[in-house]
């Protein structure tokens, strides 16, 4: 789940469902490199390197938090939008049994 809570699960297919999935591996990755977050000079071979790798880690902790929210709320987005545009008088979109656009020219 995103840091902001946001996450639709029930009903998710396609697209929404992979980009979701996406997001859960991702907080996969963020769970894997908090497991172990504070390196020591016998870890690494130095201060200045313990340091650095610190500052990567955490960084890197942060980076795999924001990208599975976004994952998250982007597959939340395209099911929100599959739902509200399914059924919509005169949608069609390409590759539907019909050749009209989304405009719904047709």
């Amino acid at each position: 789940m995103g840091l902001d809570g946001y996450q639709i699960k029930a009903g998710m297919t396609g697209q929404a469902r992979q980009l979701d999935d996406a997001g859960t591996d991702m907080d996969g990755v963020s769970s894997a490199v908090k497991s172990r977050t504070t390196y020591s000079y016998d870890d690494v071979g130095g201060n200045d390197a313990a340091s650095a790798l610190n500052a990567f880690v955490k960084a890197w902790e942060a980076e795999a938090k924001t990208l599975a929210s976004a994952l998250h709320e982007l597959g939340g987005k395209v099911q929100l939008a599959k739902q509200t545009y399914h059924g919509f008088p005169g949608t069609r979109f390409k590759g539907s049994p019909s050749s009209a656009t989304a405009a719904g020219a047709g």
